[in-house]
């Protein structure tokens, strides 16, 4: 990139690093982003005020001293309203699929030339079929396919997309990880992991699967789907009093 000292992927970084900051400026008290925001200070930028919990309470004490029963104490109605403003957004959300598991074929087996020629050739009519909306057609096709070359971590990553179109995301997880097993960087394999696990409501695990998609081979749709869950990881992450575990450092 002309003119800055930077790759495109730290330049990637620092933009999903600005839109967790934009989605919640308290991670900016972090103690170890001092630097970054003594720089938004120096540049005149000012901060919302730090939201301290209330760890204390507000019970005023003057109850009856010879009650022997110490009362419940009662709900603080403005800690109760700040609890449900955090709100995850699970739209989109669906059931998980309880199904037994889809054929897998033989790790062990020997393929031969035959073997993938064919497997190939059932490859190219399952694109098709997925093409022309027959998803149940093209995952027969691509289990087809697999039983005769399963060490081609492509047609599970392919068959994992065509479940997720059924909704069925524990189906697509698995494939997936069958696929990242027989090749770590593939990055579509990634991309409709992240998307199942978003499908089920694991916010933190879509964000990993999603950002280690786009760091293999940039794809707008994988960035999408990630921007798409990243308020929820932040809203998780403000609930459980966490760090955010989507791997927020330069790669």
């Amino acid at each position: 990139m002309s003119g800055l000292p930077f790759t495109k992927a730290h330049l990637l970084e620092l933009e999903k690093f600005v839109a967790l900051i934009k989605a919640d400026p308290q991670i900016l008290y972090n103690p170890e982003l001092k630097f970054f925001k003594n720089f938004v200070e120096s540049l005149g930028g000012t901060l919302p005020p730090l939201n301290k919990p209330n760890v204390g309470g507000d019970a005023p004490g003057v109850g009856p001293t010879k009650t022997p029963k110490k009362p419940e104490p009662e709900p603080n109605p403005e800690e109760e309203s700040e609890e449900s403003d955090i709100e995850l957004d699970v739209s989109g959300v669906v059931e998980p699929d309880i199904e037994e598991p889809q054929a897998m074929g033989d790790s062990d087996k020997e393929v031969s030339e035959e073997d993938i020629e064919i497997s190939n050739a059932k490859k190219r009519e399952a694109i098709s079929a997925y093409s022309d909306g027959d998803y149940e057609k093209a995952i027969q096709i691509y289990t087809e396919a697999i039983l005769l070359n399963p060490a081609s971590a492509l047609l599970y990553a392919k068959r994992g997309q065509a479940y997720l179109q059924l909704n069925k995301p524990n189906a697509c997880i698995r494939d997936c990880s069958r696929a990242l097993q027989i090749n770590p960087d593939s990055a579509a394999a990634y991309k409709f992991r992240g998307r199942a696990h978003r499908l089920l409501g694991h916010w933190e695990e879509a964000a990993k699967d999603l950002r280690e998609s786009c760091k293999l081979d940039f794809d707008e749709q994988a960035d999408e789907w990630l921007r798409e869950v990243t308020p929820n990881v932040l809203q998780g992450v403000q609930l459980q009093g966490n760090e955010p575990d989507i791997g927020l450092g330069s790669s």
